[in-house]
């Protein structure tokens, strides 16, 4: 059939009606979106920006009520004038969203905050009658939390809360008028979309006609050609419109069908190699995990039918991660395929080499059991050669080496899962003797695991039950050798493993994550004990790393010392500089708060980092304490004690407080004494005690200077 009309004319025909529809219902929702953009704009241009203002009022209030608790809890005056400054502060932020509120609505909800404005000026009145109070020398609150003022501010905060409410009913009606609106919206624009479907439905019944069938013609002789039949006519080849153009170009199509199969067959074969890269590792070219693992399957059923033994060697690299982070990641890929070459290159024809994962390789060895011991160890060694060798890589010299932990079946391991656990606790005990070895499984590795694990499990059960209980060590003038207070020490009498050390089971607090209720507990039993000291000793607490870390770490140890009825001013808290390497800026934050409680905080080991001057300036320490390394070596090391002089006047310089530690005779207390040292602590003034050894030492050298 010959169409009076070229397909793209009765296409473009179509299209265009259809466009026109199209067009008027874009129009007609534009009409409508303008409409509901102007409902909702009133929501987000008034009502919002009133409901922020009033939420910001609400955290202003509550702020103001904290400054005048922390007011009431402050150790010194001084203190107390900064958080009145503070208050005040808050007061006038308060009084500039009360603007705002009145600027986001407009004068006809001027009023609105009046019942608020009525009970926050009674609240600021009685506040000021109280800090008038202060002033004039009058008692102070216990934590201005009276009744009076409870009231005032919790009906200033009630007031708030019904203004929001009102906003929020008035906010949430004008979002109903805009649903509605969109509700009649869309009711409209289905209809029009129903009128739109039914002249498409019209059109596809004309394309039908014009295209389709034809087309259907021209399929039907496609399907005989897909079938392999290459003498088939292709019809309407004789039209003059893109059908025809169309038919033409089947017909060159059936020309190449050949070629098409041809293209088909190279298909298939790029599917099988995809399979076979599927096998192994795509950077190094190594067997993945999966053929290790059938490999190893095959070799431990040999070897328990006894014929030969089979070992794994699990090879990891040493210090790989600092290669990424430094040099970046496409020079950690080449260091990869590099040591992936030289373990090739190590292997024999009876051997399996395979990456396991990230910088992990695994080798399988299978030999004659009388010399199968012999070619495991010349194996291992030649490994650890290969990758000892430096490696260049994008102009630099990269040198690396690695640990290798060696299993055997049977011996070790008559299973896959068994042998590869037994090779990786070798390679970890190969990494803790110092890398750059290898070493063969030992039962007693196991049982250091397991060890290591029943030790954690004790751990934490007697966290849980106090056992681990607080010992001080005295800390002493050097002046009049008097003690001024106590280091507190964590101690474990374990009921069957005797005393554990502190640097046992504090980095397993850390490893598990219990650092933070050790240091709770430990700290809370101290608060007790001190309680019953001088008020004027003071108690020293070590802090690990992991908690200058967390924020929150301030506002849990003032919590604990106001539960106990501990002032603030008699805690020290003792951090080394290795705690403040990893975050400096929250560590900042955290010191920082800590000293606006009132702690004092002090650097212990000072002169063991690298950056001590940096932070002496930067964390405005209270008091810094000389390592100990320095002090018992000073008798016998000038260039000691050339260090502790040069840290003594730089102290001095700064005004800053020292303690020495780890004194333990006469001769160097003479010393530090003579050099200017403010304060000493070690043996020879008294070892880590119970707290009634404590109290006892403090009644006995009360009026008294300590005697060795």
């Amino acid at each position: 059939m010959r169409s009076t009309l070229s397909l793209r004319a009765l296409l473009t025909l179509f299209t265009t009606a259809f466009v026109v529809i199209v067009l008027g219902l874009a129009v007609y929702a534009s009409l409508r979106l303008v409409e509901i953009q102007s409902t909702t704009a009133a929501v987000g241009k008034k009502w919002l920006p009133s409901m922020q203002t009033l939420y910001q009022l609400d955290d202003r209030v509550t702020e103001f009520r904290m400054s005048e608790i922390y007011r009431a809890l402050a150790p010194d005056q001084k203190t107390k004038d900064q958080i009145e400054s503070m208050a005040d502060d808050h007061r006038r932020a308060i009084e500039y969203l009360e603007d705002d509120y009145a600027t986001a609505l407009g004068q006809s909800h001027g009023s609105d905050l009046d019942p608020f404005r009525l009970q926050l000026t009674a609240y600021l009145a009685l506040h000021d009658a109280w800090t008038g109070d202060r002033a004039s020398g009058a008692a102070d609150m216990p934590a201005r939390n009276d009744s009076a003022s409870e009231r005032l501010f919790q009906s200033t905060v009630d007031s708030l809360d019904r203004q929001i409410d009102r906003n929020k009913s008035e906010a949430r009606t004008a979002v109903n008028d805009a649903a509605q609106i969109v509700h009649n919206t869309l009711l409209i624009m289905l209809a029009i979309s129903g009128a739109a479907t039914l002249f498409a439905i019209w059109i596809l019944v004309c394309v039908r006609q014009k295209i389709t069938g034809p087309l259907g013609a021209i399929t039907q002789a496609l399907s005989g050609l897909a079938g392999g039949n290459r003498d088939v006519r292709v019809p309407e080849i004789n039209r003059s419109d893109e059908i025809g153009d169309m038919a033409k170009a089947f017909d060159v199509f059936r020309a190449n069908a050949l070629a098409l199969e041809h293209a088909h067959e190279a298909t298939q074969a790029a599917q099988e190699q995809a399979q076979a890269l599927a096998r192994h590792d795509p950077m190094t070219g190594l067997p993945n995990r999966r053929v290790f693992f059938g490999d190893l399957e095959s070799a431990v059923a040999r070897a328990k039918q006894g014929s030969t033994i089979c070992s794994v060697l699990m090879v990891d690299l040493d210090r790989f991660k600092p290669i990424n982070d430094l040099q970046g990641h496409p020079v950690g890929d080449l260091v990869l395929c590099e040591v992936a070459s030289r373990l090739r290159e190590a292997e024999g024809k009876n051997h399996t080499v395979a990456r396991l994962g990230g910088d992990e390789f695994a080798i399988i060895i299978e030999t004659d059991v009388p010399t199968h011991r012999e070619v495991v160890l010349r194996l291992a060694g030649k490994v650890l050669t290969a990758i000892r060798e430096p490696i260049t890589a994008a102009a630099s010299r990269v040198e690396i080496s690695a640990s290798i932990g060696i299993a055997s079946c049977p011996g070790d391991g008559d299973d896959p899962e068994s042998l590869l656990r037994a090779a990786d606790i070798a390679m970890y005990r190969a990494k803790r003797d110092g890398s750059d070895t290898f070493r063969f499984f030992e039962q007693s590795m196991d049982e250091e695991l397991r060890g290591q694990a029943s030790l954690e499990m004790d751990f934490r059960t007697a966290l849980a039950a106090g056992e681990i209980e607080p010992h001080y060590q005295p800390l002493v003038d050097m002046r009049d050798r008097s003690i001024y207070g106590f280091e507190m020490l964590a101690r474990w009498q374990h009921a069957v493993r005797g005393s554990v050390p502190p640097d046992v089971f504090i980095p397993i607090a850390e490893h598990l994550g219990l650092i933070g209720d050790l240091t709770w507990s430990i700290l809370r039993r101290a608060c007790q004990d001190a309680k019953q000291w001088p008020e004027n000793t003071t108690v020293a607490l070590n802090v690990s790393p992991i908690q200058l870390r967390d924020a929150a770490f301030p506002t849990q140890i003032l919590a604990i010392l106001n539960q106990e009825g501990f002032p603030p001013a008699r805690l020290e808290i003792e951090i080394t500089e290795t705690a403040l390497i990893s975050d400096i800026e929250t560590a900042k934050l955290v010191l920082r708060a800590l000293k606006v409680i009132g702690i004092k905080v002090s650097l212990d080991d000072f002169g063991t980092g690298y950056s001590s001057l940096y932070h002496l300036r930067e964390l405005k320490f209270d008091k810094i304490k000389i390592d100990r390394s320095f002090v018992q070596s000073m008798p016998l090391n000038s260039e000691s004690e050339k260090i502790v002089d040069a840290i003594l006047s730089l102290a001095k310089s700064l005004g800053l407080p020292t303690v020495a530690e780890g004194i333990e005779d006469p001769d160097v207390l003479g010393q530090l004494t003579a050099m200017g040292c403010d304060f000493g602590q070690g043996y020879y003034f008294g070892k880590a005690m119970t707290a009634e050894k404590a109290s006892e030492l403090l009644c006995k050298h009360k009026n008294d200077e300590l005697v060795a």
